[in-house]
């Protein structure tokens, strides 16, 4: 198993290859004295403890629903500013400041957006009566001001959740090691005992990873037809 096998995919490949490990166990006994109940009750268990851990790491519905409301709410003030862009330009202002923060929004680059949020409101009280003339909301700045505090107050929850998910991910980092060492071990037994066989494809890592995704992508599909 190689680095083609991505870190969420470990407990997947797992699944797959105890359900040949199941079926040819007595197989694989018989060559390899070590691969006996003890090691496939090991097996299981550190399967089992590392989808515990993956539940855990797995974004809440409440968690979901704040980064897809950050990213709405970036989008929607991106269009609003769009008409920003043309009552400067129609005051012959300088329209930088504006397509700077447009692009940050659009980047999602949420940090450097609130930054110059700030820099367009002090920009725009300066020039308030021109752009007002041009059809800008008097109240404009201060629409701009909810937007920066409220993607602040977003942004600020969404990378404390992503860093308490790096830490969950890096402290038990050996527990995916330990559990990818395993399935390799029944990999390369497996594919040895069964060596010029259709079965061997069932021990071989690309094949067996090409198969396991490709039935993800078949649930996937099937899940969202109506």
């Amino acid at each position: 198993m190689n680095s083609y096998v991505k870190l969420e995919e470990v407990t997947a490949l797992g699944d797959f290859i105890l359900t040949s490990y199941t079926r040819d166990f007595d197989a694989i006994k018989s060559r390899f004295a070590t691969m006996n109940n003890d090691f496939k009750d090991a097996f299981i268990a550190k399967l089992d403890f590392v989808k515990h851990l993956e539940s855990s790491l797995m974004l809440t519905e409440s968690q979901k629903g704040i980064t897809a409301s950050l990213y709405a709410e970036a989008n929607q003030l991106n269009k609003e500013l769009n008409y920003l862009s043309v009552y400067f330009e129609e005051a012959a202002l300088n329209t930088a400041i504006v397509s700077g923060l447009k692009n940050d929004l659009l980047n999602g680059n949420i940090e450097g957006a609130i930054l110059k949020i700030e820099g367009v409101k002090q920009f725009i009280g300066a020039h308030q009566s021109e752009l007002v003339a041009q059809g800008m909301a008097a109240d404009f700045a201060d629409t701009l001001e909810a937007h920066r505090a409220s993607l602040e107050d977003k942004n600020r929850i969404q990378n404390e959740m992503m860093d308490s998910r790096k830490q969950l991910t890096n402290k038990n980092v050996g527990h995916y090691e330990e559990l990818k060492r395993m399935i390799k071990k029944i990999m390369r037994n497996g594919k040895l005992v069964f060596k010029g066989t259709v079965t061997q494809d069932e021990y071989t890592g690309l094949k067996l990873v090409q198969r396991m995704r490709a039935a993800k992508r078949n649930k996937e599909e099937g899940d969202g037809a109506v």
